[in-house]
């Protein structure tokens, strides 16, 4: 009786062994993403998807895309026509937009999620006809709160 006591109790402890070991591989192996891995992908998709779009007249978003180690989301666009010259981007243009592009991030349903997860927003304007950047917005989550 002894010898099948102990052949039991190896078996069960092998078997518990290899269900353990197959656990422990199948939780390595599913190694769920964060939340900067999911907005990476989701700005990734989504440049994918709609862009290049005409977002206002003269306005274009060509990207967006997001930075992991800066926890930012770089707004990328291209203005041209009658909102492609230097002589516009003055600093009252500048306080103007700011407040404007403030308060649609302030008011966003669509970025509630990033905004609640406190990431930077970063919207750049770029020159059509030189690729010169022409403005930068940026947005921390103190700014937006």
């Amino acid at each position: 009786m002894s010898g099948g006591g102990a052949f039991f109790s190896i078996y069960m402890k092998t078997r518990l062994f290899i269900i353990l070991s197959v656990s422990l591989i199948a939780l390595v192996g599913c190694k769920k993403k964060s939340i900067e891995e999911r907005f990476l992908e989701e700005a990734r998709e989504y440049t994918r998807k709609n862009c290049p779009a005409n977002t206002a007249p003269y306005t274009v978003m060509d990207s967006i895309t997001f930075s992991i180690p800066e926890r930012t989301f770089y707004y990328n666009y291209t203005v041209n026509g009658a909102l492609d010259a230097d002589s516009l981007y003055t600093q009252t243009l500048y306080d103007l937009f700011r407040e404007q592009l403030l308060t649609n991030i302030r008011n966003s349903i669509q970025l509630k999620g990033y905004k609640d997860a406190g990431v930077t927003l970063c919207y750049r304007y770029y020159s059509q006809l030189s690729g010169k950047l022409l403005m930068t917005q940026q947005f921390t989550k103190e700014d937006y709160e």
